[in-house]
């Protein structure tokens, strides 16, 4: 690889291009680009993305993991106390007691607690004694 590819690969990487893209642009493999970027992080890695936390407001590090919307577990939990049927798009009736459930996707769940579960389980003379 010349000094020039390695310096449109900079360039293209940082203004957000894919490493398949990058490659078709330069005319190598797109395993020559993915290494070229792997070995030089420091020069190669997109520009920088300020995440910060849905509840607290915190920035968060996400060069380790994927996207990720809040902090902690205590600030998730915090928010969907506050918005518990955000993004609930699904709704079907406990089969125990019949009490409605919000639900994210369908067919999550099937019963509106633990115990609604256990009395469905385990009730006398059931087909599952």
């Amino acid at each position: 690889m010349t000094d020039t590819q390695r310096m449109q690969i900079k360039e293209l990487r940082l203004a957000g291009y894919g490493y398949l893209k990058i490659a078709k642009e330069i005319g190598v493999s797109e395993n020559t680009v993915k290494s070229y970027c792997r070995r030089s992080k420091t020069n190669c890695k997109a520009q920088e993305i300020t995440v910060v936390c849905e509840q607290c407001g915190e920035t968060i590090d996400i060069s380790k993991r994927r996207m990720r919307r809040f902090c902690s577990d205590n600030c998730r939990s915090k928010w969907w106390n506050k918005h518990p049927k955000v993004e609930m798009s699904y709704t079907v009736n406990c089969a125990c007691c019949g009490k409605e459930i919000h639900m994210r996707r369908k067919g999550e769940r099937k019963y509106c607690s633990h115990r609604c579960y256990i009395a469905a389980r385990y009730k006398e003379g059931g087909e599952n004694d």
